[in-house]
């Protein structure tokens, strides 16, 4: 097994120990890097502050408020001017010895034969349209037009990572000003992506509020008389609603949709041949956040699931499914945990061994666990794919992953065992800024020479950043 070794916006400090940090890399089995957005941070945060990155669609971007950010390029209007859009204000800084080593250092990343990857390539984007981001074409085009532009400004890139757009997945209340929120998914301007699709809108609307309605009246005897049963039981179980199912399957043709369009554009317009990654949630969420893995695999160059397991903090799995069981007991206050566990299941299709009730999610993360969930959603993923090297999960764990609880060395080298014994052939670690010695022991072990901290000038960075 190898890895592609993420950077995310750490330029700074890579750019200045490059060499050292790719020996010490490739020596572990790292064959890639993941770099950017191509943007320089004004200032590098202590190891006690936490940094932190969203999925960056046009328009988005979360970034602490203490540090601002400057582009590493000024942006070539002839890109723009072909896609139609307006380019994006040149830096005020352009930061000419920044920008002389960041290009010293992927030309060094290239020589040594790295595969680079640029990820939010788009970002920086002029403004788009007034439309949904999914459907807005000048939104789509401002946004590919600043991916192609980031791509050509470095040729040593073999292509770009997406990491959205996508549909939210979670119910829990205080995810209700948060991206991931479901019951936000339907405003307005989604009415004539609705239209496009073939979809009725206020139809599907009405089944996101019967779905609300029906999560906060659950029947402990119909869970208990349909869990387990199959698609003919959930569909009993979410009150055989017709146009929930359309719903859901809405949400898959709009992002799928959009990923399509968005890779043709990317084909038609750049110069040289790319490659497109994207990254979709792991394989039981994916299709309520949008994605159809097996349509992406026909179309997207390398998918890149998040394989990310840990409790609390966002975006981790065994945390989401602990939110939706503690909502719906919340809602129902009849329910037990048991049964509000059956709903998820059926909703998910998937079980967690060991765990029953609420307090079972703390060690929700045993070796059954990574046996049975990491193994099958690394087969459910590998599964769309002709090839196992265009399957390279997302895989965070050390000491504060998304803000979640710990996931240690050990956690991590269950994790690794079982994706490999599934077949997984690379992983993408994210990211470099968090890398604890730990796990750099058990990554160098399974994918390289093994790391010993008194014969070697590198440490891993282990600041604690998201």
């Amino acid at each position: 097994m190898n890895l592609w070794m993420d950077i995310l916006r750490d330029l700074p400090h890579v750019m200045a120990n490059h060499e050292l940090l790719f020996d010490a890399w490739q020596e572990g089995g790292v064959d890639g890097i993941v770099i950017g957005p191509m943007e320089f941070v004004s200032a590098d945060p202590p190891p006690s502050d936490r940094f932190i990155t969203g999925n960056l669609i046009p328009g988005t971007q979360m970034i602490d408020r203490n540090f601002s950010l400057t582009a590493a390029f000024d942006p070539n209007p002839a890109v723009y001017q072909r896609l139609a859009v307006e380019p994006p204000a040149d830096p005020a800084d352009s930061m000419p010895n920044e920008r002389a080593l960041l290009h010293k250092t992927l030309q060094a990343a290239s020589d040594r034969g790295l595969h680079i990857m640029v990820m939010y390539a788009g970002a920086g984007a002029g403004p788009g349209g007034d439309g949904h981001h999914l459907r807005d074409p000048r939104s789509m085009n401002a946004h590919l037009a600043r991916m192609i532009d980031t791509l050509e400004q470095f040729p040593m890139a073999a292509g770009a990572i997406m990491d959205g757009p996508e549909w939210g997945y979670e119910i829990a209340p205080h995810h209700m000003d948060h991206r991931s929120f479901i019951f936000h998914n339907l405003p307005d301007n989604v009415a004539p992506l609705c239209a496009d699709l073939g979809y009725d809108y206020k139809a599907l609307v009405a089944a996101k509020d019967r779905l609300y309605r029906r999560l906060h009246n659950l029947d402990p005897r119909q869970i208990r008389l349909h869990g387990g049963g199959g698609l003919l039981g959930a569909v009993q179980i979410f009150g055989s609603d017709p146009d929930l199912i359309a719903w859901m399957q809405f949400r898959i043709d709009s992002v799928t949709g959009f990923f399509r369009r968005f890779r043709e554009g990317l084909t038609a317009e750049m110069r040289r041949p790319v490659k497109l990654g994207v990254g979709p949630r792991s394989a039981a969420f994916a299709p309520l956040c949008g994605y159809d893995l097996a349509q992406m695999g026909d179309f997207i160059d390398v998918l890149l699931p998040k394989h990310y397991f840990w409790h609390r903090g966002f975006d981790g799995f065994v945390g989401t499914v602990f939110r939706w069981v503690e909502t719906l007991c919340a809602w129902n206050p009849k329910l037990t945990d048991a049964e509000a566990l059956t709903v998820v299941e059926a909703m998910f299709g998937i079980t967690l061994p060991g765990v029953e009730q609420l307090s079972d999610f703390e060690s929700a993360l045993s070796p059954e666990f990574y046996e049975q969930v990491a193994a099958l959603e690394t087969r459910r993923a590998l599964a769309v794919v002709d090839d196992p090297n265009r399957i390279v999960p997302w895989l965070d764990t050390g000491r504060f992953p998304h803000d979640g609880d710990p996931m240690s060395a050990a956690d991590l080298r269950r994790l690794l065992q079982a994706a490999g014994d599934a077949g997984l052939r690379r992983f993408l670690y994210h990211h470099q800024g968090c890398l604890s010695e730990g796990e750099w022991v058990v990554i160098s072990e399974q994918c390289g020479q093994p790391w010993r901290a008194l014969q070697s000038a590198y440490r891993p960075t282990d600041k604690l950043s998201l």
